[in-house]
């Protein structure tokens, strides 16, 4: 596998990194037809086709919180799931918490890689997100906010073998200074995925998540497998639901049931590839183009106000 088609900024090269080792990990699990180490690793719980794993023992012993390992099969298959994932914009990260309810806020602080024409799957971006915490509300707790990198894409391997992953990995930066009653904590949370046979896609993911302050063990243990669940369940919200999702002019979020017939939605159909060009980037060109011309007509005055 060559890491050429991966960039080299100073905050990607971290996420390369951690990429390129978990992709290892994954074909060296292929190639032991998926077994668990179950010396190293116990069930915690299944949902679905996919079963998590929580790490016996903690090679490090300054840390407290183990590891945690998924997998399985999801339905769809590997670029559906990898279109479920990728949310390269607030409006689509929006859209996505909508149905996972993954996160309770959340921002894109900066975009390192956009999906292109080529790569409509490829993004690299930094986020902010907080996590509501039970208890929170009274004031027993307060909620945890995460500032990461999130790179995901499809590469190949040397035996041809397309692969996705999705990788959240806490980043921090001098701007991003802890926020008033929330935590700050740490993640690194990575999904891999293959296409296993028409309509079913292999997934593995592995994860580790540090909420920060003095949470109890077993409430962090529980974020962490759902954390992890959700990075490799995305493909979720690409079914059809009663309730669609939509943003609205001012990026306000609205749900309200929308009836298909079955005509339409066949006249409708469309390639994943295409679906995710259209979303993330023939949509982003044409609101650029509106912004462009709008400061056009405004620039057409003999003054333009400011604020």
């Amino acid at each position: 596998m060559s890491n050429k088609r991966f960039t080299t900024t100073p905050s990607s090269s971290i996420a390369d990194s951690v990429t390129l080792a978990k992709i290892e990990e994954y074909d060296e699990y292929l190639n032991s037809e998926k077994r668990v180490d179950f010396t190293r690793w116990k069930k915690f719980t299944s949902s679905g086709a996919t079963t998590t794993y929580l790490e016996r023992k903690k090679p490090n012993p300054d840390s407290k919180l183990p590891e945690t390992l998924m997998t399985g099969t999801l339905p769809g298959t590997l670029n559906e799931n990898m279109f479920g994932l990728v949310s390269p914009t607030l409006e689509s990260m929006r859209i996505k918490a909508s149905y996972l309810n993954d996160f309770s806020a959340a921002a894109v602080l900066a975009t390192i890689v956009e999906p292109t024409v080529a790569e409509p799957l490829r993004s690299v971006v930094i986020k902010w997100m907080e996590i509501d915490i039970p208890g929170a509300s009274i004031g027993i707790v307060r909620n945890r906010d995460y500032v990461y990198l999130e790179s995901t894409g499809i590469l190949c391997l040397k035996n041809g073998r397309r692969v996705g992953y999705h990788l959240l990995h806490s980043v921090n930066f001098p701007q991003t200074s802890d926020l008033l009653s929330r935590v700050r904590g740490n993640m690194s949370l990575c999904g891999v995925f293959s296409q296993a046979e028409p309509g079913q896609t292999d997934c593995r993911g592995t994860g580790v998540m540090d909420p920060g302050g003095d949470m109890i063990r077993v409430m962090a243990v529980v974020g962490m497998i759902q954390a992890t669940m959700a990075v490799n369940q995305g493909v979720k919200i690409r079914k059809v639901f009663k309730k669609l999702s939509f943003i609205t002019p001012d990026l306000e979020l609205s749900q309200r049931k929308v009836s298909f017939c079955v005509k339409c939605l066949l006249d409708t159909n469309m390639d994943t590839l295409e679906a995710a060009r259209q979303q993330f980037v023939y949509s982003e060109n044409i609101q650029l183009r509106n912004i462009e011309f709008s400061l056009l007509s405004s620039g057409s005055d003999a003054t333009i106000a400011s604020t």
